[in-house]
């Protein structure tokens, strides 16, 4: 018999179950954990001090899976639009429509606060998601991601080391 599982909004007891799954995610993607930013970066989101929320899925206390969501404004897409930053099913739910109750979640805060649109990015290399957020609506959008890690700072064109 299937436990049930139910997801909520992470809070800061959620701290250490949150950091093993971005870490296996991270290992899953090939996305560099860096230990000295994520742990803290997560701490201040469960602490409510980043304009973001994370909900997980738990199988009674079990951690299941977990999607992080963001903001950002963009007037191309009516002002206020919501990023998916993360969404990570552990492989031993995976296949039992978790994911997918995972977006749901986020599309229904959305529609609650009025947010029209919601983005994401996905690994090119990571074709099985591209194909799950594309099952759900998401399309590819003609554009190239970019960033710039700023943490470093200029001076005169050269980088000062910290």
């Amino acid at each position: 018999m299937k436990k049930a599982i139910a997801i909520s909004v992470a809070r800061p007891e959620d701290l250490p179950d949150l950091i093993r799954l971005v870490r296996a995610y991270y290992r899953y993607d090939g996305i560099r954990y860096r230990r000295a930013l994520v742990p803290a970066a997560l701490e201040r989101l469960l602490r409510g001090d980043a304009p973001a929320r994370v909900w997980m899925a738990r199988d009674e206390l079990r951690a299941a899976g977990y999607i992080a969501f963001s903001y950002h404004y963009d007037a191309e897409f009516g002002g206020l639009e919501g990023v998916i930053t993360d969404l990570f099913v552990h492989r031993v739910y995976q296949g039992q429509g978790l994911g997918s109750r995972l977006l749901e979640t986020v599309e229904d805060y959305c529609r609650s606060a009025g947010i029209g649109s919601i983005e994401l990015q996905v690994i090119e290399k990571n074709r099985a998601a591209a194909q799950f957020y594309s099952k759900h609506g998401f399309r590819r959008l003609g554009r190239i991601i970019m960033a710039r890690d700023i943490a470093k700072r200029r001076s005169g064109g050269k980088v000062r080391k910290r």
